[in-house]
């Protein structure tokens, strides 16, 4: 039997072409204030999201290091005797015009000094100037504060507390690098450090040398507000290498042994030379007024540290001028405790050989051996007072400065060979030592 199959046409909906037109619109029109705002977003929180990623504490701190000085103290003193010989030859016209910054003859000085009229407001003036450009290397200066808790018979705690001055050296992307003495913060429960804005924040000691006393204080990014411009609180280190005698220079930190002191001066004596255990350092005095606990830093017309102010310096001393070790052979050292690397150790006491000794006695030229520690690798492997390191491996040694900068580019547990001369009889034998470097820094 045949049978109708019932037959449906499905007709197609109509385009409604107003609605679609009107929904492209409005998808177009939110994509458009959609990708402002973000913009917007995005242009605003940039800086902010940026300053707190780059002071966020990471696992990966970069190495800090300093740059190499262009010239060696050698050879800017011969450019600065050279300049000066030609400052000797200009006329008071020409030397007035000249933007030479060198030390002048007295005739220079006293044909400059005729030509300038200074009366009690040019005084005031220059006061002013001073003191605007004393607070401004302040702000690369910190108030570090130790405080020591102590239990009395009675149960009762009774905190005391020591402040020393430092200065922000460095910056690693974990932590804020200052250096400072530690003969202030030796054995305390608490350290915190303190700009001059006011700010406060918990430090830590991170490093310690401990022939030269000086330590590396570190703060945490993460305690320092992120709106702060870290870059201009770290203190840019010049040269001691160019320091003259009636340099200029300004003492800021601790000079007085008062936080927040502060000392105009010259430099009255240069380059005295500083030797300890595996170092060699220059000492330089000024006729600043200064403490027997001073601290801080030296400061030159530049804004330049040249020489960092410690009380083991200044203790020394029968006077009460404050004294700074030159921060050119303080560099490598602020490095290796910026990174936390230990210093090579041989326990080797010396000075330099002089031109008299090498042209009279025949000493050769290089590192005299004053004195060796007990037990160290220098006394154990034989090397004696008297000694005359010439060179290390295939590197001349002509002092003891370069016995000190070789040595200290090599690592604990490295081995090396001393080249020596030794006096046998009436001529001195060159021999050579092998020996392995130790570490200065010992563990605790």
């Amino acid at each position: 039997m045949d049978r109708d199959f019932i037959k449906e046409d499905i007709k197609k909906r109509p385009v409604n072409t107003a609605k679609v037109v009107k929904r492209t619109v409005t998808t177009v029109v939110m994509a458009i204030i959609f990708g402002v705002v973000a913009s917007l977003i995005i242009l605003v929180l940039t800086p902010f999201l940026t300053k707190i990623t780059t002071n966020s504490k990471s696992d990966s701190p970069t190495l800090v290091s300093f740059p190499e000085e262009e010239m060696s103290p050698e050879e800017m003193l011969s450019d600065v005797m050279m300049q000066e010989s030609a400052l000797a030859d200009m006329t008071s016209d020409e030397l007035i015009d000249s933007s030479i910054e060198l030390p002048l003859s007295e005739d220079q000085v006293s044909a400059l000094l005729s030509r300038i009229h200074f009366d009690a407001t040019k005084y005031r003036q220059m006061l002013i100037s001073m003191s605007s450009y004393a607070r401004e290397l302040g702000n690369y200066m910190v108030t570090i504060t130790a405080v020591k808790s102590s239990v009395d018979w009675l149960s009762s705690v009774n905190d005391s507390s020591n402040v020393t001055s430092g200065i922000i050296v460095a910056e690693n992307n974990v932590e804020l690098l200052i250096l400072a003495d530690s003969q202030a913060l030796q054995n305390a429960d608490s350290i915190t450090m303190s700009l001059r804005t006011g700010l406060t924040a918990k430090a830590y000691i991170k490093e310690i040398d401990e022939v030269t006393g000086l330590a590396i204080i570190g703060v945490s990014l993460k305690d320092i507000p992120s709106d702060l411009d870290i870059d201009s609180y770290i203190a840019p280190l010049g040269s001691s290498s160019s320091i003259y005698v009636g340099m200029g220079v300004v003492a800021v930190g601790s000079p007085q042994g008062v936080p927040g002191s502060i000392g105009y001066g010259i430099v009255t004596a240069a380059k005295n030379m500083v030797s300890d255990v595996d170092t060699f350092l220059y000492s330089y005095q000024t006729d600043i007024f200064g403490s027997s606990n001073a601290s801080g830093a030296l400061f030159n017309m530049q804004g330049q540290v040249v020489g960092i102010i410690t009380p083991r310096e200044n203790d020394t001393t029968d006077n009460t001028v404050v004294m700074a070790y030159g921060i050119t052979e303080l560099k490598d050292l602020i490095e290796k405790l910026s990174n936390s690397q230990k210093i090579g150790y041989l326990g080797i006491y010396g000075t330099n050989v002089t031109g008299e000794a090498n042209q009279q006695l025949g000493v050769p030229m290089g590192a005299y051996v004053t004195k060796t520690e007990m037990d160290s690798p220098a006394m154990l492997a034989g090397i004696q007072v008297g000694d005359v390191i010439v060179g290390i491996d295939e590197q001349s040694v002509n002092s003891f400065l370069e016995y000190v900068t070789i040595l200290h580019k090599h690592r604990p547990d490295e081995e090396i060979v001393l080249r020596v001369s030794r006096k046998s009889q009436s001529e001195y034998v060159e021999i050579s030592i092998p020996l392995t470097i130790s570490s200065r820094n010992h563990e605790e």
